[in-house]
């Protein structure tokens, strides 16, 4: 058969099948022999298309194949440099906040030094009596602030280049050490259901394996349907 009578196939086979209710044993048999004939055609069909089929599958596996082998080089220098960078990047950010940490303690160690020096002005000047003064620099005291450093990267944000624009961007880099624990998570709602992927085919092959009925979180219905072998 060519394509044009493989399609006229399929729509004389489609108003049959518009045409079938299965109600009785007669009407079951038509049915059937309807399923069947679809089989026949669809065993047809996709032996007119196998030929063109794997040829087209050949070349393009061919020319898949050349484009990896040139692609290849290409992906690994670049995962190799991107490595790079990145340890250099996540190092350096190690660095700032270190510093950053520095700066802000010595902040801290000088804001607290200031408040002692006050406070002992103002007991100083309590214990002459002084209180309207004492009060003055207790209140001094309780208000130093010195402002904050911001330790800088030495590396911009962003990089404009000849070639394009270079941007540092966060990634985080997860491994799961304990799936129990992150279902248990799920299961708490301290993590969302998306983060899970169930499989229904395993989970069918369960319930087939140990002939269950019921299954937690699970809606078991039985039906059953009827099996197809064309005569040879």
């Amino acid at each position: 058969m060519n394509e044009q009578e493989l399609n006229g196939a399929l729509v004389e086979v489609e108003d049959k099948i518009n045409m079938v209710v299965v109600r009785d044993a007669e009407t079951y048999e038509t049915a059937g022999r309807i399923v069947l004939d679809l089989d026949g055609l669809r065993k047809k069909i996709t032996n007119y298309w196998a030929d063109p089929k794997k040829k087209a599958f050949e070349a393009h596996k061919a020319i898949t194949e050349k484009e990896k082998q040139m692609l290849r080089p290409i992906d690994d220098k670049r995962k190799l440099l991107d490595r790079k960078i990145s340890d250099y990047l996540t190092e350096e950010r190690r660095k700032r906040d270190e510093a950053q940490r520095k700066e802000d303690e010595k902040r801290r160690q000088h804001e607290q030094r200031q408040r002692e020096r006050l406070m002992k002005k103002a007991e100083a000047e309590a214990e002459k009596g002084n209180e309207e003064k004492a009060e003055a620099l207790a209140e001094q005291a309780e208000n130093v602030y010195v402002p904050p450093v911001a330790v800088l990267s030495e590396v911009d944000q962003t990089t404009r280049t000849d070639a394009g624009t270079i941007s540092q961007r966060q990634e985080l880099e997860i491994r799961i050490t304990d799936p129990m624990k992150v279902i248990q998570a799920v299961a708490n709602g301290e993590l969302p259901i998306g983060v899970l992927t169930i499989s229904e085919t395993k989970l069918k092959q369960h319930v087939k394996l140990y002939r269950l009925r019921t299954l937690p979180g699970c809606a078991i219905d039985e039906r059953v349907a009827a099996s197809f072998r064309r005569a040879k």
